[in-house]
């Protein structure tokens, strides 16, 4: 049995003034052919999952292109058709193949193409005939009728954080093998749901979404449900089809999944009003941190969030923390490769003045004028040990430590979410000493955090990926869509 396998990767953020170009996906994660497996197994993946259910259902894999750009702005139309060229050129090339496996996101959009999934899974569709295709998605997809309909099977990610990616790679190789060997027969239903969730409020370490997924897994315990996807969607990508949106698939009952598809998406649907949010400013957030008597608190900054396209350079709390003089406090990270020349090129044990973060657009704050001590100088390598992603390694770029006063600034040349705590570790700072963490993290963080947290403060700073979503000017989004519409009907 042979499967073709790959991916062409981004989570678009509309509102970001940064474009994607191709040397976003090339100077990314981009692996050709053979070298993609080395680079997944033994690691926490959807990929990492894949190959080792692969190798246990003697599935061989044709790897062909995977790579994955740093979410942001819009990616340029010529970008995108030279990764789909590349892409269906090797696949035309894998010789005879049983199926195909698309290890997706869910929610890239270019210049003049709203559903770049869609579109690609449709392409490969015209390659392959009727031969399965198994679509694997980000719980922050904004699945659409195209993709479910090109589609043999969606499998999306049911936790946020994303914790349970190598178990939906396991269960996607299983499902396909069984596809190619006759035992299953998909037919699938797909619903949208007219609502918009902000990401603090999808979070499944929750007591709203840990019901919701209850309902979700107890839906797959049904004999002929072959497996069940809720997405979240990504409110950040201003296109047709953002939003919530279920997918049911069952075993040659084309019926029974759209009954359940309906029945669950209603009872998502009732509880919308429980996915509003209540934020924090940032002077409370520090008020509250400060007067704590335990360690550490964390503040969570979503609206510089890069794993969902902030610059990853906003200074609102940076600015804050330094006017309060706080101390034993943590900035983890402010993307300046600027400010990390100027630390190495002053050397460990040096102080100097720097002009940090604030680089890329006044939404998300001035530069910070500080004179900083050069701590450590690092090249930015760690493994991740968190639950997400374990086992992979992952890349800062030259990283350096300032501290000023009473605060700790880590600068990275490359804009990364930290979310694992070793990028604090590697760094030789140990999470649980510190007063105040800073995190321009949404969510992801609460896997590694959450066990080691006193409290976490979801701080209300402007930025492309704010949870407010009140604050975004929506163009192309379908209306009318609750929360912004709360007459919304469905």
């Amino acid at each position: 049995m042979r499967i073709a396998v790959g991916c062409i990767g981004h989570e678009t953020n509309t509102f970001s003034s940064v474009p994607t170009t191709l040397d976003s996906f090339k100077n990314g994660t981009y692996y050709f052919g053979q070298e993609m497996i080395p680079f997944f197994q033994n690691t926490h993946t959807i990929m990492g999952g894949l190959t080792k259910q692969s190798q246990a259902l003697q599935i061989e894999l044709i790897p062909l292109l995977w790579t994955f750009a740093t979410p942001s702005g819009t990616v340029t139309e010529s970008a995108y058709q030279t990764l789909k060229t590349e892409f269906l050129d090797l696949l035309q090339q894998a010789g005879k193949i049983d199926g195909v496996f698309l290890d997706l996101h869910g929610a890239m959009v270019t210049d003049t193409i709203q559903d770049v999934e869609g579109d690609l899974i449709a392409a490969v569709r015209q390659i392959v005939g009727d031969r399965p295709i198994m679509t694997t998605l980000d719980l922050h997809a904004n699945i659409t009728a195209e993709m479910a309909r090109q589609s043999s099977v969606i499998i999306g990610f049911d936790t946020y954080p994303h914790i349970d990616c190598y178990e939906r790679g396991v269960e996607a190789a299983g499902i396909l093998h069984d596809i190619i060997d006759g035992e299953i027969q998909p037919t699938t239903a797909y619903r949208q749901l007219p609502l918009l969730t902000s990401p603090p409020a999808q979070c499944t370490m929750k007591p709203l979404m840990q019901g919701i997924l209850e309902q979700l897994h107890y839906l797959e315990t049904e004999p002929k449900v072959v497996t069940a996807t809720l997405s979240m969607g990504f409110p950040f990508a201003d296109i047709y089809d953002a939003g919530v949106s279920v997918v049911i698939t069952t075993n040659a009952d084309q019926e029974l999944a759209s009954h359940y598809a309906d029945t669950f998406a209603a009872d998502v649907w009732e509880r919308r009003t429980a996915f509003d949010l209540d934020l924090v400013s940032v002077e409370q957030a520090i008020k509250l941190a400060v007067n704590s008597q335990h360690k550490p608190t964390i503040l969570a900054e979503g609206s510089d969030n890069p794993g969902g396209g902030g610059p990853c350079d906003g200074t609102h709390i940076l600015q804050a923390l330094i006017d309060a003089e706080v101390q034993e406090a943590v900035v983890a990270v402010i993307a300046d490769p600027d400010s990390v020349t100027t630390a190495i090129q002053a050397g460990v044990g040096n102080e100097v003045q720097f002009e940090v973060g604030g680089k890329t657009d006044p939404l998300h704050g001035q530069p910070v004028s500080l004179t900083g001590y050069v701590k450590t100088i690092s090249d930015g390598t760690f493994i991740h040990k968190g639950a997400m992603g374990r086992g992979r390694t992952g890349f800062m770029g030259r990283t350096a430590v300032i501290k000023a006063g009473g605060v700790e600034v880590i600068l990275t040349e490359k804009r990364i979410q930290p979310y694992d705590a070793e990028v604090l570790r590697s760094l030789g700072i140990e999470p649980t000493d510190q007063k105040l963490i800073a995190l321009k993290s949404a969510v992801h963080f609460r896997a590694d955090y959450e066990p080691i947290a006193s409290q976490i403060l979801e701080v209300d700073t402007p930025g492309v990926h704010s949870p407010d979503l009140f604050s975004y000017n929506y163009q192309k989004l379908r209306r009318p869509i609750y929360p912004l519409d709360p007459q919304t009907t469905f």
